[in-house]
């Protein structure tokens, strides 16, 4: 499948689970994690997988969000778990949310990625939350700027801004977050977390064609 084969219910679903998974990757809220709960318990998650062509990510994110009683108990456990993989842990953390990270042989953060991402967000006219604390090649930027590319593409931008997002997809984020899942393969305490970045990285690759 390809973004020229989508239909109207396939557009809505990309741009409605990208943000979803965005946002796991910027920090659980229960606000969010309720969110998720919900497309867990109805086929908005299946749906997603099956368009991207992954049903195993998507069985094994539904089976340990339904274990969860509530939504508060849920977030707990995912803010824990993001702060030992991603932000800080004893021995290095698992894996890092930045491209420049990647794209250096010392793990650099602030490299050409993150300038590269500044000066397209500048051009989209999107704002980083926290006044610029963030760097601008964090993973969840990445892909709400892709989501972007595709509302617009959708809309009236047409074809140069669906070629835009296909582009990006493919020579930008996909290449780095393919990288960052394989670093999250080890992890089997939360299996929530590599099983959202494999869900990702198929919607990418979907979008890149």
């Amino acid at each position: 499948m390809t973004l020229d084969d989508l239909t109207r219910e396939n557009r809505s679903l990309l741009l409605n689970g990208l943000p979803l998974l965005s946002q796991a990757f910027w920090g659980p809220t229960e606000a969010w994690c309720g969110e998720m709960q919900h497309a867990a318990s109805t086929d908005e998650l299946k749906k997603l997988g099956e368009m991207a062509g992954i049903t195993g990510a998507i069985d094994t994110m539904a089976r340990y969000i339904k274990g969860f009683r509530d939504s508060g108990q849920f977030c707990e456990t995912l803010e824990q778990a993001y702060v030992r993989l991603f932000i800080s842990a004893r021995g290095g953390i698992t894996a890092s949310l930045h491209h420049s990270f990647y794209e250096s042989e010392d793990g650099r953060l602030m490299g050409p990625p993150a300038k590269m991402m500044a000066l397209r967000l500048k051009a989209s006219g999107l704002v980083l939350p926290g006044e610029g604390s963030v760097p601008a090649d964090h993973l969840a930027v990445e892909v709400e700027y892709l989501t972007l590319l595709l509302e617009g593409g959708f809309g009236d931008g047409g074809k140069d801004l669906l070629e835009e997002a296909q582009d990006f997809a493919r020579t930008e984020l996909g290449p780095w977050l393919e990288q960052l899942t394989k670093r999250l393969q080890t992890e089997t305490d939360c299996p929530f977390y590599p099983a959202a970045a494999r869900l990702l990285l198929a919607v990418v690759s979907l979008i890149a064609g």
